[in-house]
């Protein structure tokens, strides 16, 4: 099956956003799933992204990524804690947003992959 992610980019980032008018990176998730698979997630608002393995439905993966998995990325400055996400558009390009940007496609390169926690597919 093939989707058009085309629509998720460019949006502008809004914290707790959930729809098109404005996302946070799990607002882009949350959207892309709720959109393209049907598929309700919970909300993680009050959740530190470590905890993403005590959900039931999520399953740690290993490459190679397939569309639809979710990449989880270590705080950039302490590296201490999980607190952004994306979604997997091929093996190696995701889409995400952060403060202040547009959602946009990144590639899984050496800065991400530095910053790269777990990757979970959602079931």
């Amino acid at each position: 099956m093939s989707y058009d992610f085309s629509k998720y980019i460019g949006l502008k980032y809004k914290h707790l956003g959930r729809d098109f008018s404005g996302v946070d990176c799990f607002g882009i998730v949350w959207l892309i799933f709720k959109g393209e698979r049907d598929i309700t997630l919970p909300d993680f608002t009050t959740l530190n992204y470590s905890d993403a393995l005590t959900y039931k439905s999520f399953t740690k993966v290993k490459p190679p990524y397939k569309p639809f998995d979710c990449p989880i990325f270590l705080d950039g400055h302490t590296m201490t804690f999980a607190n952004h996400i994306g979604v997997f558009i091929t093996g190696d390009s995701f889409i995400h947003i952060e403060e202040n940007t547009t959602s946009m496609i990144s590639r899984l390169d050496d800065y991400y992959k530095s910053k790269l926690y777990i990757v979970i597919r959602i079931d």
